[in-house]
C-alpha cells in the first residue's frame, strides 16, 4: 500500500511540474518580450528626438548660415530649440517581427520658423543673422511638413547627441538590463571595435573644437574669427580641447557599422585656454579680455559636449558585409577631401583675412556638396538622387556638410586656400536610416 501511495505521489508531482513549469516558462517568456518592446519603444522615441533635431539644426537660414550654427553662438538658443524640440508630439510606434520599433514625429515648417524667430528676437545679439533672413527660411524649404522616423531595437543604451532632457524624459532602463553589442558588430573582431572607437574619439574631438569656435565672443566676433585672425592663435587652436575626456560608453549601431562616441570639456577650462592665447599673442583691439570672460555668461552649462562617429576599417567592413548580406559601398570608410580658394580686397587688413577665409571656406563646401551628391549608393543611384526622391533627408545631408572639418589652410600673397573633409560615414548614417525605413514599407 505505501508503494502505490509513492508511486501515486510521485506521479501527482510529475504531473505538477509538467503543468508548472510550462506556465513558468511561459509568463517569463512574456515578461521578456514585454520588456523588449518597451525598450525598443524608448529607443525607437530617442531615435525620433535626435533626427528630428538634426533636421531642423540643418535648415538654412540665409546662404551661409543654417540653424546650427545660429544655436551654436548662443548657448541659451540651444536649450531652448531643445525643449521645443523635446515637446513635439511623436505619433504610436509600429513594432516588427524582428524586435525591432518605429516611431514617427512631425511638426510644420512654419511652426519652427515661428519658434526660431522667437529665440532671435529674445537671444540673439549678432549681425549675421536678421528677423528678415528668418522671415525668408521658407524658400530654402521644399516642403510644408518635417518629418523623422525613428528607429529602435531592444537594448539598454540610447544614442548620444540627444536634444537636451530627452534622456530624462524616457527615464532609465530596467536595472536588470546589461550593455549589449549589437548583432551586425560581432562578426567584427574586438581589436577592430577598439580602432572604431578610437576613431570616432578623434572625431568627436575635432567637431568639439568647431563647436567651440562657433561661440561668440562680441556682437561681431565668433571665436572662429579670432582664431583665425592670428597665425599663432590659429596655430595653437587645438589646445582648446586639450583635456578632453570620453562621456560613457561607445554606442555601436544596430543596423550599420557605425560607432558614436561622445566626449567632453569642462567650460572653464576652454575659456581659461581662449584667454591665454589672447594674452600671449592677440595684438588687436576688437576682443577683450572681459570679452572672453564673459562667454561664460552665454553658456548655461558646466562643459561641452560633442559626439563623433567612426568605423571599422574597410577590409573588415567587407568580411561583416559578405557574413551578413549587408550591402555597404565602399566608400562607407574614406574621407570626402576638397579645396576652395577666397580672396579680398584688404587681404593684407585681419577683417580682409577673415572674408577671404570666409570665402574660400564657402567654396570648399560646395566642391565637397558636389562630391558628396556625387557618390554612388548603388550601380543606378547617387546620392543626389536619393536626396531628390526622399526630399525629408535633403537638411540632414546639408548638416552633415556643414560639419566638414576644416583640415588646412594656405595663406598666399593674393588668395588663400582652404582644404575641408568629412568621413563618408557621416554621408551613410542618413542615407542608411532612409534605406532602412523604405525596406519595411
Amino acid at each position: 500500500m505505501t508503494r502505490y501511495r509513492a508511486v501515486g505521489i510521485g506521479v501527482l508531482v510529475g504531473v505538477l511540474i509538467q503543468v508548472a513549469f510550462p506556465a513558468s516558462a511561459r509568463a517569463q517568456d512574456a515578461a521578456k518580450q514585454a520588456q523588449n518592446k518597451l525598450l525598443a519603444k524608448r529607443a525607437a522615441e530617442a531615435d525620433a528626438y535626435r533626427k528630428l533635431a538634426e533636421t531642423v539644426k540643418g535648415m538654412r537660414i540665409n546662404s551661409e548660415t543654417l540653424v546650427r550654427d545660429f544655436v551654436t553662438e548662443y548657448d541659451v538658443i540651444k536649450s531652448e530649440l531643445d525643449t521645443y524640440v523635446k515637446g513635439i508630439r511623436l505619433g504610436e510606434p509600429v513594432y516588427y517581427d524582428d524586435g525591432t520599433c518605429e516611431v514617427r514625429a512631425e511638426v510644420t515648417v512654419a511652426k519652427v520658423i515661428t519658434k526660431i524667430k522667437e529665440l532671435h528676437t529674445r537671444h540673439y545679439r549678432g549681425n549675421r543673422v536678421s528677423g528678415t533672413d528668418i522671415e525668408r527660411m521658407k524658400q530654402y524649404v521644399q516642403k510644408d511638413v518635417i518629418e523623422a522616423i525613428g528607429m529602435g531595437a531592444p537594448r539598454p543604451e540610447l544614442p548620444p547627441d540627444l536634444p537636451e532632457g530627452v534622456a530624462e524624459m524616457l527615464g532609465p532602463p530596467p536595472a536588470d538590463v546589461p550593455p549589449t553589442i549589437p548583432e551586425l558588430w560581432r562578426s567584427i573582431p574586438p581589436q577592430e571595435r577598439l580602432m572604431a572607437a578610437r576613431a570616432a574619439e578623434l572625431d568627436a574631438k575635432r567637431k568639439l573644437l568647431e563647436r567651440i569656435l562657433g561661440l561668440r565672443i562680441t556682437s561681431d566676433t565668433l571665436v572662429r574669427d579670432f582664431v583665425t585672425e592670428y597665425d599663432e592663435i590659429r596655430a595653437q587652436a587645438d589646445g582648446i580641447v586639450v583635456g578632453a575626456r570620453q562621456k560613457g560608453r561607445p554606442y555601436y549601431h544596430d543596423n550599420e557599422l557605425i560607432v558614436d562616441v561622445t566626449v567632453e570639456v569642462p567650460v572653464e577650462s576652454v575659456i581659461t585656454s581662449i584667454k591665454r592665447l589672447h594674452t600671449r599673442h592677440y595684438r588687436g583691439h576688437r576682443v577683450t579680455g572681459t570679452d572672453i570672460v564673459n562667454i561664460r555668461k552665454t553658456v548655461k552649462r558646466n562643459t561641452f559636449e560633442a559626439t563623433g562617429s567612426g568605423c571599422p576599417r574597410p577590409q573588415a567592413i567587407q568580411m561583416a558585409a559578405a557574413s551578413t548580406g549587408q550591402n555597404m559601398p565602399d566608400w562607407i570608410a574614406t574621407k570626402i577631401t576638397a579645396t576652395g580658394n577666397g580672396t579680398d580686397p584688404a587681404l593684407d587688413t585681419p577683417q580682409g583675412k577673415l572674408k577671404a577665409h570666409r570665402a574660400a571656406e564657402l567654396d570648399a563646401k560646395r566642391r565637397l556638396a558636389e562630391q558628396v551628391y556625387g557618390l554612388h549608393i548603388d550601380s543606378d543611384t547617387l546620392v543626389r538622387d536619393f536626396v531628390t526622391e526622399y526630399d525629408e533627408i535633403r537638411s540632414q545631408v546639408d548638416a552633415v556638410l556643414v560639419g566638414a572639418i576644416e583640415e588646412r589652410t594656405d595663406w598666399g600673397a593674393d588668395m588663400v586656400t582652404v582644404t575641408v573633409s568629412l568621413p563618408a560615414r557621416d554621408v551613410w548614417t542618413v542615407v542608411n536610416s532612409q534605406i532602412v525605413i523604405t525596406r519595411r514599407r
